[in-house]
């Protein structure tokens, strides 16, 4: 492999990764995206006085030359990790809130086509019972029907609005359950219906899991507070003994 080649194929990962963290901040800010694009360059940008600051400091205090080095690279790298990982994090949490609220968004539907609405009022009207309570989900779906009503100055037919929102979402059961509605909705409602019941019942099953999964995590990030406070007795009570025997 030649330099260029090697050069090609750095830009490319690096490309790939900014994508990814641009498509993770799209899902997680909906409008506010533009701004928070902004916020992470202008971060980036001050990364350099930020190294220049530190190397100062640490000039001024006597470090070695290779101290400088670490503390004026790691420090503004640490930061910049710290942004991204929030990124990614935020994101998780957000799919994760999002396959809770799948199956109840599916049932509604499921409801109001048995009643004999088009599929697309429907989600118009499922959109506007979604409350504060139905997070994530709720604000996701109304995004997509804004889209398609013209309310965000778009007018995308409904199956690309669902497209979209299933693009932003990221997620597999967001993408199946629009994948289903798009699918069948020229079949009739009465067949759509029954299908998002089933969705419905799959989706509390998985609901279940992950509120189990959710559980299990909370409980193991317990430990670390009493892990600490374990490790600080023991510091404690072996700092007398250590301090006697090196005396």
């Amino acid at each position: 492999m030649n330099v260029s080649d090697l050069k090609k194929r750095k830009g490319g990962l690096f490309q790939n990764y900014n994508r990814g963290v641009l498509a993770k901040m799209r899902f997680l800010y909906g409008n506010r995206f533009e701004k928070k694009r902004a916020e992470r360059k202008r971060l980036f940008l001050i990364m350099g006085p930020v190294a220049m600051c530190v190397a100062a400091v640490a000039f001024f205090a006597g470090l070695k030359a290779a101290e400088i080095a670490v503390l004026a690279v790691g420090i503004p790298l640490g930061i910049i990790g710290f942004s991204e990982y929030s990124v990614f994090d935020k994101a998780k949490k957000k799919q994760r809130k999002l396959r809770l609220g799948l199956a109840d968004l599916a049932e509604r539907l499921a409801v109001l086509l048995d009643a004999g609405v088009n599929v697309w009022s429907a989600l118009v009207d499922v959109s506007s019972m979604m409350k504060e309570q139905d997070g994530a989900l709720g604000d996701e779906l109304r995004m997509a029907v804004n889209d398609y009503c013209g309310a965000n100055g778009y007018y995308y037919s409904p199956e690309e609005a669902l497209e979209n929102m299933a693009a932003r979402c990221g997620d597999a059961s967001v993408s199946t359950f629009v994948s289903l509605v798009l699918q069948n909705s020229r079949k009739g409602s009465s067949e759509l219906a029954s299908l998002l019941r089933l969705q419905a019942v799959n989706q509390r099953s998985e609901r279940k899991a992950l509120a189990k999964q959710m559980a299990d995590e909370a409980s193991t990030l317990m430990l670390i507070p009493s892990a600490m406070i374990l490790a600080a007795i023991l510091v404690l009570t072996a700092a007398p003994a250590v301090i006697g025997f090196m005396s």
